[in-house]
């Protein structure tokens, strides 16, 4: 047996993986090196899924050569676990050789932990959540998963529990969306996401204390949705290490030249009463200010996804060339405002990495490459400021 592979690894060894993970984001974030050269969010990207382990470790090596520091690994646990209690060996050692080219290639990940099998939502589709009978199965299944990867775990920063549980389209439980919102879901649904996370949170924590936990995983910078969330736990202790979000920003439709393309980084209509949340700049300093407001400032803002199409679609970015634009002045905005005396922002993830041919037809061109795997302006424009 690959002794990797073990579940029960030496104590020193998990304490000494431990302190590696937080001395790489203690000097990836912090505001000055030595030298006196600014640092921002530890830049990173999300890689989507393929076909076969090969064209993943592509993927990866192609990321690793933009300068890319994490990556952003989804774990479908539909796939994972397709009847109650029994793992998929193959998915599992899938995700291990998925890991061990991330060890050899000294980057660091952010697991994703989503999806459903239909056993535990009552066979409505992966992306609906189980139903509450079966939190506790889902609980279950990532404390194992964590153990099953327990070899891996000096690069693996954080998990997140599941994506996007605001949005209507990652927690289609609630049949309409919020009013105005078009896709975010009603207030009380948050109660039901708030106790997905705090299920897994306490399970995971109970065998592994110092593995962090990311919550909330917003769809935008959704203020009102993050409050509903705390106030469901009043006094109680927080069910999370910090918050995951994803400030993508919303069409700009001011009159004038820039009239139907995405909001620059630091753009914000207030006029427009969807706007506030769907600001990158506006949006982050929002929820730090919620945060603060509610004696959380320790509490670190975790950007798992942002990002701007490259297309001419309503929304998207315009160009390629634009698109590179966008994505400068996002990080260069984070290298000002990223340090934890101000908004405590130690990561930042682009979504995504290369343009899928199925996604095409809907204007899906997020990617820093072609789906021919040629690099658009915005490869370049990554890899110069991973490096700086």
């Amino acid at each position: 047996m690959n002794p990797r592979n073990r579940t029960n690894p030496h104590p020193i060894l998990i304490v000494t993986l431990l302190l590696t993970v937080l001395l790489i984001l203690d000097g990836c974030t912090s505001e000055r090196n030595e030298s006196g050269m600014q640092h921002g969010a530890l830049l990173g990207v999300h890689i989507a899924e393929t076909d076969g382990a090969d064209a993943y470790a592509e993927r990866l090596e192609r990321a690793a050569s933009l300068g890319a520091r994490v990556i952003r690994i989804p774990v479908d646990w539909a796939q994972l676990e397709p009847n109650p209690g029994t793992f998929d060996e193959d998915y599992l050692a899938e995700l291990r050789q998925r890991l061990d080219t991330l060890d050899r290639l000294n980057m660091s990940a952010v697991m994703l932990f989503a999806q459903s099998p239909g056993w535990a939502n009552g066979g409505r589709g992966p992306a609906y959540p189980p139903l509450a009978a079966y939190r506790d199965h889902f609980g279950n299944a990532l404390l194992r998963l964590i153990e099953a990867l327990l070899a891996h775990a000096g690069h693996i920063l954080a998990w997140e529990v599941w994506n996007e549980p605001n949005s209507i389209e990652f927690w289609p439980d609630s049949p309409a969306p919020r009013n105005g919102t078009h896709v975010l879901v009603p207030l009380d649904a948050a109660t039901a996401y708030a106790a997905l996370l705090e299920t897994a949170h306490d399970r995971v924590k109970a065998r592994f204390p110092d593995v962090t936990i990311l919550g909330g995983v917003l769809a935008s910078a959704d203020t009102d949705y993050l409050r509903a969330l705390l106030d469901t736990w009043n006094d109680r202790a927080l069910p999370m290490d910090a918050l995951s979000v994803h400030p993508y920003s919303r069409v700009d439709e001011r009159p004038g030249p820039h009239y139907g393309l995405a909001q620059y980084p630091e753009q914000c209509n207030d006029d427009d009463p969807l706007s506030p949340p769907w600001c990158f700049a506006e949006g982050l300093s929002q929820l730090r200010s919620l945060l603060n407001e509610r004696s959380l400032p320790d509490v670190s803002i975790w950007i798992t996804e942002f990002g701007v199409a490259s297309g001419t679609h309503w929304g998207e970015a315009g160009s390629e060339t634009e698109q590179a634009r966008h994505l400068r002045l996002a990080v260069e905005w984070l290298n000002r405002h990223s340090g934890r005396e101000a908004l405590n922002i130690p990561v930042a993830l682009w979504y995504r990495l290369i343009d899928e041919q199925a996604d095409l037809e809907a204007g899906d061109r997020f990617g820093l490459y072609r789906e021919n795997g040629t690099e658009k302006p915005s490869a370049r424009a990554f890899a110069d400021l991973a490096r700086r």
